[in-house]
């Protein structure tokens, strides 16, 4: 019944942690204004000639002529993500961050849903670990070992004498 009770709670665990990332994944941020919307776009977006900075971040002439066009973009009404593909059609793989939606969600999701299947599967290894045990050792195991050493070290191996913690064996 232990067991069952575990299986229960990982399930539980399991189904929390899917649900937020659902719930997080789907959820309405609520109305923005148009410059939050063009920040947050420009956050996402790689200026085409510095080396690892957004164009919110980066201060060249490039990097401002993008932050204008997606504001002028937000202005026109466009969604981020139109907004988000017309860059990305004039400079081919400017996005930062890999779009949170549809297949590519996969990107999000996998790696959490890894670790927890990674850690589930560490926990009833070292549980089986725990609870199954060592084999008993047998005389066949004993005779084998002698056989062994006896090849390794010669004929004049002495029998190898196991103790449980009922005495010699």
């Amino acid at each position: 019944m232990v067991t069952r009770a575990r299986r229960l709670g990982w399930v539980v665990v399991i189904a929390a942690v899917v649900t937020a990332l659902v719930i997080g994944g789907l959820r309405d941020r609520g109305a923005r204004t148009d410059r939050e919307r063009a920040d947050a776009i420009a956050k996402t977006i790689k200026c085409p000639i510095c080396n690892g900075e957004s164009v919110f971040v980066s201060r060249v002439a490039v990097a401002g002529s993008i932050r204008d066009e997606i504001a002028r973009r937000i202005g026109e009404g466009r969604t981020d993500d139109e907004v988000r593909a017309i860059v990305e059609k004039a400079y081919p793989g400017s996005q930062l961050v890999p779009p949170a939606s549809g297949f590519s969600s996969l990107i999000w999701v996998l790696p959490v849903f890894a670790v927890v299947v990674s850690l589930f599967a560490l926990a009833s290894a070292f549980r089986r670990w725990r609870t199954t045990g060592a084999a008993p050792v047998t005389d066949d195991d004993r005779a084998l070992v002698a056989s062994a050493l006896a090849a390794e070290h010669g004929a004049h191996a002495e029998p190898i004498r196991a103790e449980t913690d009922d005495g010699p064996v």
